[in-house]
């Protein structure tokens, strides 16, 4: 960014962790932290526990409960759905600490559970599902945020991430936003719990909010990012007659899919609907219409199981309800170890804005499991971390032009539905490699000229348009079809390619077993 004139801080905050986020991997973080005696904020565009992912899910985790169940199987049931890309010492902790982490919802947050009594996820060996009262997300984050406001957690709401500090130590602050204007927060640890960047895609079951600046942002300042290629599309989204998600659990009793001919296109696939999201978003791509089916599903069990599409139903709806794949959900993101460290002292990261866990491909219950387990074990260390980094907090100025009413060359909406259709024509669900490269330089070139723009507005933009830039970019250098990433010129799998893509800066890295192979200047098209 063209850094013209200052602008001055209205207020300076001193906290040793502040969480940048509102979901449920925000609140986890903050509630460690704090429990861990630290004095924490949480800082978030909406509402703590009230907007987000998190917000909108059906609630559901997955924990070990079932006979014969155990870690080692479910880590592999993880790396398996991964396509072997998994950090496997990340799927190791989620599955050790999962039960342990699921089992608080009622212990500590007062939330009851239900189990699920058969297998209904896509990928998992045994039943795994953990479900909130009524299966809503808001139903476990709510009792989250009380919990973190009697905790003593400060919330700042309704404050947007401008841009981080950087101090002689690392990364010691950041930027805020709100209507009182620029605040200065300085801390020992920033964690960022963010989401993704499925906002960024013309289809999204994704809130509009959820656009990956922060990932950007990072970027920008030199965090690693990692498995960016891999884009997860929720096939079980019903477009007509309502907008809503339907239920898997249906599908283990009696619904099924079928093409505009009245064929059942999942028959000849082993788990039929039930196959990975990967596996039945590509299939339901290729149908020229897709319906589902519920006719032999009881009553009571679609009340039950399904309530949103039980309702329509009773509405009286007589017609076709169709089907159609979302963008849901981003693999990659910032990369991190098991607390949440990423490679810039001072800066963690969890929940869907990291990246390694998943690898190509998410199993279901797993994003909102990730956000208990990290969300801990990230305020855990970054409490333990953020005496050895004082955010001092001095007087700073924010460098960017301060007058945002100054003319622009470029109108906001416009570049967000450009960013839009970019990826999802590009880079969606059906990819080819050259598609790919013309996303990435699109891009690129439109990175390039917001960098030269002036105010806020333009830098949070940018941040939007890198991150988008990381997952085109990485995708298109990717030459084989694995897990989500769904290519027409190579359609296979490759094990040339069982390894992972990493973007620092301008240049892309690939690892192989932890052991960097070989990296690239990621400004060309290359092939390994």
């Amino acid at each position: 960014m063209e850094l013209v004139k200052k602008m001055r801080i209205h207020n300076s905050y001193q906290y040793d962790v502040i969480v940048v986020g509102g979901g449920q991997a925000a609140l986890a973080a903050a509630i460690s932290a704090k429990e861990e005696g630290s004095a924490v904020a949480l800082i978030t565009k909406g509402k703590a526990g009230l907007g987000g992912s998190s917000v909108i899910s059906d609630g559901v985790h997955s924990t070990i409960f079932s006979p014969g169940d155990s870690p080692e199987i479910f880590c592999q049931d993880m790396i398996a759905g991964g396509k072997g890309l998994s950090d496997r010492r990340l799927a190791e902790i989620l599955a050790e600490e999962c039960t342990n982490r699921v089992n608080e919802l009622e212990s500590k947050y007062g939330i009851p559970q239900q189990l699920e009594r058969k297998v209904s996820t896509p990928g998992h060996s045994f039943p795994r599902r953990s479900y909130a009262p009524g299966g809503v997300g808001r139903n476990v984050t709510r009792p989250m945020r009380e919990y973190a406001q009697s905790a003593g957690i400060d919330f700042f709401e309704q404050s947007s991430i401008v841009d981080l500090i950087k101090g002689d130590t690392g990364i010691v602050g950041a930027f805020v936003q709100n209507e009182e204007g620029m605040q200065a927060f300085y801390a020992g640890s920033v964690i960022l719990a963010t989401g993704g960047f499925g906002g960024l895609y013309a289809s999204s079951d994704n809130p509009r909010d959820v656009s990956g600046e922060a990932i950007g942002m990072a970027w920008r300042h030199g965090a690693v990012l990692r498995d960016m290629e891999f884009i997860q599309f929720y096939p079980y989204r019903l477009q007509h007659p309502a907008n809503l998600d339907v239920m898997t659990r249906i599908f283990g009793k009696g619904a099924i899919l079928l093409n505009q001919n009245n064929e059942r296109f999942m028959e000849s696939f082993p788990r039929k609907e039930l196959e990975t999201r990967d596996i039945i978003s590509y299939e339901m791509f290729k149908q020229h219409k897709v319906l589902l089916d519920f006719s032999s599903v009881a009553g009571a069990d679609l009340e039950h199981d399904s309530p949103l599409l039980y309702r329509t139903l009773k509405k009286g709806y007589q017609g076709e309800y169709i089907m159609s794949p979302v963008q849901h959900y981003c693999m990659g993101g910032i990369k991190t170890d098991e607390y949440g460290r990423t490679n810039l002292p001072g800066l963690y990261a969890c929940g869907e804005c990291s990246g390694g866990l998943h690898g190509a491909n998410r199993l279901g219950g797993g994003s909102l499991t990730e956000a208990l387990v990290f969300g801990k074990r990230t305020g855990y260390m970054a409490t333990k971390e953020s005496k050895d980094r004082i955010g001092i907090a001095a007087e700073q100025e924010f460098a960017v032009e301060a007058d945002e009413a100054a003319a622009s060359d470029f109108n906001e909406q416009e570049v967000i539905k450009a960013i839009k259709t970019i990826m999802w024509t590009k880079a969606g669900i059906e990819r080819t490699s050259q598609s790919l490269l013309e996303a990435a330089n699109e891009l690129d070139t439109l990175a390039d000229q917001l960098e030269k723009e002036k105010g806020i507005a333009a830098l949070q933009l940018h941040d939007k348009v890198r991150a988008a830039w990381a997952a085109a970019h990485s995708a298109s250098v990717r030459k084989e079809s694995r897990g989500a990433h769904k290519l027409l010129d190579f359609r296979e799998q490759s094990s040339d390619w069982e390894l992972t893509i990493s973007v620092l800066g301008k240049e892309l890295f690939f690892t192989k077993q932890g052991e960097t192979i070989k990296g690239v200047d990621a400004s060309a098209n290359h092939s390994v």
